[in-house]
């Protein structure tokens, strides 16, 4: 009446009507399956673990994923009111449930002896005799279209008892007969429905990707000038979420997700993961380096290291000497680097002093203290019960170890989500269940795709769906009836003021196709078959359809001074070989790597890269190339007898005395290819070649000048691996050794094909073509140019020193000195006027446009992953 108020009823879900609270926690019911499931010989189940070796459920990881399938299958059994017993009588696989029944029994057994009830015991049994909360004395069933069997004997228990139950179904009077007492649409009533689609041509919208589905959406709205007030937006593709939020963020309708944000990929569920490995591994060291990196791993470190330098110095210890354990990496670590392993290792014995349950919740304590507000909130409950679980398996007298604890918490947090701040949305993202309670007039479907709208999930594993309808489960009949009613309810309820749009793509931003719901194909004759042509006509768009990735930003190209201009006090940058190279590769790339100082991290190395491999194999012929005692030995056995005693001693340096399968691999590899190289430096000796000069330092490194050579007055800086000279005083040769996989040939190395689409710098004249060969070349590297240009003029050598490659690759057949065919003066002059011009671009400060790579290239890109559809895309070049 005028003037009065009402008081809001008691409102819950249908499964509120049989809940029990003194029951084991999902945390405790998995702990009691997971010791069910270590216990068992998988050899006394054949029906259950058919393929499984003997002993493969004892792991915690595997009995865990057993357990979390169990569970499940329990708790769906339970919504028909039925237990494992009951599939015994009703599936043909009996003896497959019998074996269930026997591990249930002894999961059972464990709760028992922890003195905890089992929850789905409980409902089952509390759902046969509810309890209303106090002061209730009626029961309203709103538009609940698919209560479980379990929560319908509830409400039979509530009317037998003499409550009132009054059932409210969105729908006229006229359709009672579509319904059964507890307001279930019928199946056999509802897959012969006609469901009418008003102006269909106008209402049904056909995009191609999630993208263009977002879009749609928008601008529907836009078109019919809705406000957030009367707009309703129900996601009926999960994967269209992410999207949706999106695109309506950036037009200012922020949308509330009332299903929240997953916390399985937060820094919490990270670091919990990061220390079940380090825990349980028995002390690998990527678990350690994968730690120190998560935030909260302060709690692990010397107060005077901070999370990211400790990051570098255990990456940096990762890939320069890949130890294997904790012990390797202390004795092959620097001073700092083994601060931080002993702090590591000290801290982490905290967990082996008898209280893991005291401990955990110190840590965590210390974690969240500094975590996101929402985070923690929706954190908390989940983290407190897995601590709960554990405590109470510790009173009971079970000590699940640090590693076992850690993998529990992280389960934990599976579940949680973390829900957005609703004030600061305007319009909820509706789930298709949820759309039978919004009243606003105009009602978009995003994502009206089969197996979305009917769900159409597979038959599970235990439970097929001629199982589930024997067992009281809502099966596929069933799902789609209550699907077709629900759509018929949402346009049917609109049909004089409002309208309901929908929206099916052909792909979803992933790429993967989807095709329109059946439940829009409900209509007879020559307007049904208008329709499908509608729905599944190709498209006419040239838009790309949807990837695995698609760029949505540009990152700002970093302004960086030019070092090798050089300032007021400060000389100007060295330029080596290697450099130049890179400019005439790309000059974009270049600058971001020289320049810029940008370089990807090798993450999950497990064995030497081919630089690693180069550099291991120039130690060794280095240090040979400088013993005087050994060079000049003409004998192949001395040779590889040296070589392979300087290559034991630098692997034990660098990777100590244990080493890894594939860095044994390696060693064989490298070995092989010195004792085929001792053979052909005998041979070269013989022939009348001396070793001058190995590793010969020009420009010197850091403040040290050492030899001074410049090019187009620009100092140059390079280590020239090898300098031969012939007994007869005239002939001199400049190598350069290679380890790749394959021989190279230093003509194939330097010059490449110039083609105009791939956009490299043309830095002069193009080199002819020669012999039989009509394509024009540009020069792609300078390097062995540059080794002869300044060996003719430092040692003044007559002629033009011969040039080439010490091949070492990974067939010894192929290993060999290599030489440059046809290299002169003409080539020579050829390529230093390629660099100089290289050089004056590089100090002009030349660094666009960037090279369009070809895909044999895109392979080893360094930006490959920054900029997989090109550097063009993924950076802003307009200043």
């Amino acid at each position: 009446s005028e003037g009065g108020g009402v008081f809001a009823p008691h409102v819950m879900a249908p499964s509120g009507l049989f809940q029990v609270e003194t029951v084991a926690s999902r945390q405790e019911a998995l702990w009691a399956w997971i010791a069910a499931i270590r216990e068992l010989d998988v050899e006394d189940y054949p029906n259950l673990f058919p393929n499984y070796k003997p002993g493969s459920t004892r792991s915690f990881s595997s009995a865990l994923a057993l357990a979390r399938q169990m569970l499940t299958l329990r708790d769906m059994l339970a919504d028909g009111d039925a237990d494992f017993r009951d599939a015994v009588f009703h599936s043909p696989e009996e003896d497959r449930w019998k074996e269930l029944v026997k591990i249930e029994t002894q999961m059972l057994n464990h709760l028992g002896s922890w003195k905890i009830s089992d929850p789905v015991l409980a409902k089952r049994k509390r759902a046969k005799a509810p309890v209303l909360p106090v002061g209730v004395d009626r029961i309203v069933v709103a538009c609940v279209p698919d209560p479980t069997l379990l929560a319908s004997r509830a409400l039979e228990s509530f009317l037998n008892s003499g409550i009132s139950v009054t059932v409210l179904v969105h729908a006229p009077e006229s359709e009672m007969p579509s319904f059964d007492p507890w307001g279930i649409p019928l199946s056999d009533v509802w897959k012969a429905k006609t469901i009418d689609i008003p102006d269909w041509k106008n209402r049904l919208h056909v995009v191609d990707s999630a993208t263009e589905a977002t879009e749609a959406c928008i601008q529907i709205f836009a078109e019919e000038k809705t406000t957030s007030e009367n707009a309703a937006l129900a996601l009926c593709d999960a994967t269209f979420s992410t999207v949706l939020e999106k695109g309506f963020a950036e037009s200012g309708w922020q949308l509330f997700d009332p299903e929240g944000r997953s916390l399985s990929d937060s820094g919490l569920i990270r670091l919990l993961r990061a220390l079940k490995d380090l825990t349980s591994r028995e002390g690998i060291f990527t678990a350690l380096q994968e730690t120190v990196r998560q935030p909260g791993a302060e709690l692990f470190l010397p107060p005077d290291v901070t999370r990211k330098e400790a990051s570098s110095l255990m990456d940096q210890l990762h890939d320069e000497h890949l130890p294997e354990t904790f012990v390797d990496a202390a004795f092959l670590a620097s001073p700092r680097q083994k601060v931080v392993i002993e702090a590591m290792t000290q801290k982490l014995s905290d967990l082996k002093k008898g209280n893991l349950s005291a401990t955990l919740r110190s840590w965590l304590a210390f974690w969240l203290e500094g975590a996101d507000r929402d985070l923690v909130k929706a954190a908390e409950p989940a983290l407190a019960d897995a601590l709960d679980a554990l405590e109470r398996l510790e009173s009971c007298g079970s000590y699940p170890t640090a590693g076992e604890a850690f993998e529990m918490l992280a389960e934990s947090l599976k579940s949680a989500r973390v829900v957005q701040d609703r004030a600061k949305t305007v319009l909820d993202l509706q789930g298709w269940l949820e759309i039978s309670y919004d009243a606003a007039p105009h009602l978009i479907l995003a994502g009206m795709h089969e197996e979305c709208v009917p769900d159409g999930t597979a038959d599970d594993l235990f439970v097929p769906d001629s199982l589930r309808k024997k067992l009281g489960l809502r099966d596929a009949q069933g799902r789609f009836a209550r699907d077709a009613f629900l759509l018929q309810a949402a346009i049917r309820s609109r049909s004089d003021r409002g309208r309901v749009d929908a929206i099916v793509a052909r792909f979803n931003d992933a790429g993967e196709s989807r095709k329109p719901s059946r439940l829009l194909m409900r209509q007879q004759g020559k307007e049904l078959a208008d329709l499908v042509e509608y729905l599944f006509a190709e498209s006419e768009s040239n838009k790309p359809t949807g990837g695995a990735w698609q760029r949505d930003w540009k990152l700002a190209l970093p302004s960086v001074e030019n070092p090798y201009i050089g300032s007021e006090g400060n000389a100007p940058r060295k330029l080596s070989p290697s450099a130049i190279k890179d400019y005439m590769h790309c000059p974009l790339r270049f600058y971001l790597k020289r320049i810029v100082r940008m370089e990807a991290y090798e993450r999950g190395k497990t064995e030497m890269n081919p630089m690693d491999f180069g550099n291991l194999c120039h130690y060794v012929v280095e240090k040979f190339g400088k013993d005087p005692s050994t060079r000049d030995s003409e004998d192949e056995a001395e040779i590889a007898k040296y070589l392979s005693g300087l290559l034991d001693e630098r692997v034990r340096q660098l990777y100590g005395k244990k080493l890894s399968l594939p860095l044994m691999v390696q060693l064989d590899s490298a070995r092989e290819r010195l004792h085929a190289f001792a053979q052909k430096q005998a041979e070269e000796r013989k022939s009348g070649w001396r070793i001058v000069e190995t590793e010969f330092q020009v420009g010197g490194r850091g403040e040290d000048e050492g030899i001074v050579w410049k090019i187009n007055d620009h100092p140059i800086t390079m280590i020239v691996d090898r300098i031969d000279r012939h007994e007869d005083g005239k002939r001199w040769r400049v190598w350069d050794y290679k380890t790749s996989g394959k021989a190279k040939s230093p003509e194939g190395q330097h010059l490449a094909a110039w083609k105009e689409e791939e956009n490299r710098p043309k830095l002069g004249d193009l080199v002819e073509p020669q012999g039989k060969s009509k394509t024009q070349k540009r020069w792609a590297d300078v390097q062995l140019p540059l080794y002869a240009a300044f060996v003719q003029e430092h040692f003044k050598t007559r002629d033009v020193p011969e040039v080439g490659y010490i091949n070492l690759p990974r067939a010894v057949s192929e290993v060999a000195f290599l030489p440059w065919k046809d290299f002169d003066q003409v080539t020579l002059d050829h390529a230093l006027s390629w660099a100089g011009e290289a050089i004056d671009q590089i100090r002009a400060g030349h660094f666009n446009p960037p090279a369009e790579l070809p895909v044999k290239e895109r392979e080893w890109d360094d930006f490959a992953e920054l900029a997989p559809d090109g550097l063009a895309a993924a950076f802003d070049l307009s200043s």
